[in-house]
This record gives structure tokens, sequence and C-alpha cells, in this order.
């Protein structure tokens, strides 16, 4: 039986052996991470694998520019490094096969089903979920780097897909907790709006699995003009398929103020 591998290039945090060829990778080397799914509490954690990059940058396979990874065989993998454990006893069946995708539609489907599972997921998932969410409102995503990697408080970067109209640059920065019960404060907002107005950015997307505070969502809307706020609430839309709803135009004001006495009507939510 077949087993697919998710894996993202990554950094070592210490030494590992390469799963595919068992050489030394030492710390701070570029390598491939394997992290499995987990999704499932009822079964035993699976750790992580390592794979060097000797093992993946031969095999030939052709990177996807818009995610970052590929696919590719174990076999094909093995046999590009001319490797005499190619029919040898492996973790994975001579079948196997590992496949760098991205795991985001899978996420999806899986959160479907009961959307709390979003409190599940690792920073990372969570990260992929949204790059999934985006790709399906006709933007191109990109994450930022690693998801512990210093990155200036920006996860994801995305743009339209289409190019027409007026082009714009976007960022999302994710903050995921495992409580429901935990709610994002001022801080963090106000933190990001920095980061937004600091860097060509048109407009940024803080986006959390849980909720935010009457102060945060304060702030955002009335200091932050380019900072748009989504929670778990949203998310269960955008997993129903949902990106057009009313609650999507909620940062729309009904009319604007250009100067004293010249009031224009814009429409709004409810008008549209």
């Amino acid at each position: 039986m077949a087993k697919n591998l998710f894996l993202a290039e990554s950094r070592a945090r210490r030494a590992y052996n390469c799963d595919g060829c068992g050489a030394s990778i030492p710390k701070g080397m570029t390598y491939f991470r394997h992290d499995p799914l987990n999704l499932d509490p009822g079964r035993e954690k699976k750790p992580s694998e390592h794979w060097c990059f000797d093992c993946i940058s031969t095999s030939g396979a052709a990177v996807d520019p818009r995610t970052g990874r590929v696919r590719v065989s174990v076999l094909q993998v093995l046999s590009n490094r001319g490797d005499a454990r190619t029919h040898l006893t492996l973790p994975y069946q001579t079948i196997a096969r590992v496949e760098l995708i991205g795991i985001g539609g899978q996420l999806s489907r899986f959160l479907e089903a009961d959307p709390s599972r979003v409190h599940g997921l690792s920073p990372r998932q969570f990260q992929e979920f949204l790059c999934e969410q985006l790709d399906a409102m006709g933007f191109e995503p990109r994450q930022v780097g690693d998801t512990y990697q210093k990155d200036g408080g920006v996860d994801i970067l995305f743009w339209p897909r289409e190019k027409r109209g007026f082009p714009f640059l976007g960022a999302v920065q994710a903050k995921h907790h495992q409580h429901p019960s935990r709610k994002e404060g001022p801080s963090a907002v106000r933190d990001f709006a920095g980061v937004v107005a600091g860097h060509p950015i048109n407009i940024g997307v803080m986006v959390t699995n849980t909720s935010f505070t009457a102060d945060a969502i304060w702030f955002a809307r009335n200091k932050a003009p380019l900072l748009r706020l989504r929670d778990f609430t949203d998310i269960r839309r955008w997993l129903a398929g949902n990106f057009s709803a009313a609650e999507e135009w909620r940062d729309l004001p009904d009319s604007i103020e250009l100067c004293p006495g010249m009031v224009v009507p814009i429409g709004g939510p409810h008008g549209r």
C-alpha cells in the first residue's frame, strides 16, 4: 500500500539521519522534513521524518513555484543516487512513493466534517489550511519561510491570481490556539498593524482559529484601516465554500465623509 510523505524544505534544528540514505544531516543544514498529519487523536502520534537535501535535489523532481513542493517516488530518489539500498527493505515498501505536495486540501476536507478540529492542528498545518482557502478565493498564496522562523509577523503573502484590474499585495498573520476559549488581544493586532504599515503591503489579514477580544476588534476598526480580522466564525464559512457572504464585506463602511458636509454613500455590507 502506497504511503504519502508531506515534505517541506527546512533547516535542521539538531543533527538527524536521513530516512532515505542514512546520511548524517548536521544541525543548521538545509533538508526536507516530513510531518505526519496526526489528525486522529485516538492513534499513537507518528514522529517526524527527515530526508537529506541530496536525496531530494538529485531526484529530478520539479518544484511547484506556488507551493514550493514537488512529487517524487522513493525508488526514483534512491536510484538516481545509485544507492544499493534501492531494493532493500525500507520503512516504505517498494511500491511506496514520496509526495511533496500541499496538505491544505486534505485538511479542508477533514475539517469540513467537524470545524472544531482546527484547534488540534499544528501551527504549520493551520498555515497550510489558510493557503488552501486563499487559493479557493482566487489568490496566489506564498508561505513566508519556515513556521518557526522569524518573519517579522508575516506568515503568508498573497496577491490576485488573475492579472487584471488593480494589483495589490496582502499579508496574513496566522494566530493558532489549541484552546477554543483563548482570545486574541489588541497587542498582537497593534504589532501586526505596524508590520503592514511599514512594508509595501496593501492589506493585512489576521486570522485566528478562536476569536478576538472587543478591544482588538475596536483597534482594528478605528486605528488600523489596512487590517482585517477573521476568526473561527469566518473559518466555518470558508469550510462551507462561502467566501462572498455579507460578513466578508463587514469592514466596508456604509458611507465615508470626504470633507465636512460631503458624505459619499458606499453601500456597506447590507446594501450588497
